[in-house]
């Protein structure tokens, strides 16, 4: 934190812009973040360093990109909730799911708490109420993945039905595969993509879902870079290349 304040830099992307090498702040602030995690299991102190850490990173870079911000977020609450500070990461998820209600991982990461909690805390029941509150938001984004978690949930209860239908939920309106027609300067000229819908087809009361999500999908630029075996997944799940999709 001093050598960006003396060097007056105020953002991490100009950060690793400017001093350039093996590694890179993006990556190496989440690598601290899961450190002080594994080793806060052990010792609260850790767990509070945490907290610090991505408060720290949230005032200091308010305008970093969405991933790394929903992550520092989720860190920031999780910790606290194992802190037993249970009331002040329920305050945290409502302020920012009320700024931002589609943001499927922040119901998922809110859920988890009462789910995968070593501080005495599991209460599936809550946990379900918070996914259900969180898939029934017409735009949530990754609505499969809070249909996963719901499929999840209810087959570690015996509700086998319940976990079928979610996992049905979970296949349907899912691209599956997005084709485009390039010009030979890198243009997008045409974009086709198509959708999922499981072995049992589409409710007909669903299409409308199916047409919001699409009007959603964005054009994506074709872009010719190589990715870094240390740097961000291209593929938006947060994790570095090398042990996601450059595995």
């Amino acid at each position: 934190m001093c050598l960006l304040d003396k060097a007056g830099i105020q953002s991490i992307e100009a950060f690793d812009e400017r001093f350039r090498g093996t590694q890179s702040l993006f990556n190496w602030i989440q690598d601290l973040e899961s450190e002080l995690w594994n080793a806060g299991l052990e010792d609260r102190q850790f767990l509070s360093a945490r907290v610090a850490l991505c408060e720290e990173g949230l005032r200091r870079f308010p305008s970093a990109d969405d991933l790394m911000t929903e992550n520092r977020r989720r860190s920031l609450a999780e910790s606290y909730f194992e802190l037993g500070e249970v009331e002040k990461a329920e305050a945290l998820y409502r302020e920012w799911l009320a700024a931002d209600p589609c943001w499927g991982w922040g119901w998922i990461g809110w859920s988890d708490c009462y789910r995968f909690t070593r501080a005495g805390q599991v209460d599936l029941n809550r946990c379900e109420q918070i996914l259900r509150e969180g898939i029934a938001i017409t735009r949530v984004r990754d609505r499969a993945d809070i249909a996963d978690r719901l499929a999840d949930l209810c087959e570690e209860q015996g509700r086998d039905q319940e976990a079928k239908e979610f996992r049905r939920q979970s296949e349907r309106g899912t691209p599956v595969g997005i084709s485009r027609t390039v010009s030979s300067a890198g243009k997008v000229l045409r974009q086709k993509t198509q959708f999922n819908f499981g072995g049992e087809g589409l409710p007909l009361n669903e299409l409308s879902s199916v047409a919001e999500m699409r009007r959603e999908t964005p054009t994506m630029p074709i872009v010719r870079q190589k990715v870094g075996r240390n740097e961000p997944c291209p593929c938006g799940s947060g994790k570095k290349f090398k042990k996601c999709c450059g595995a």
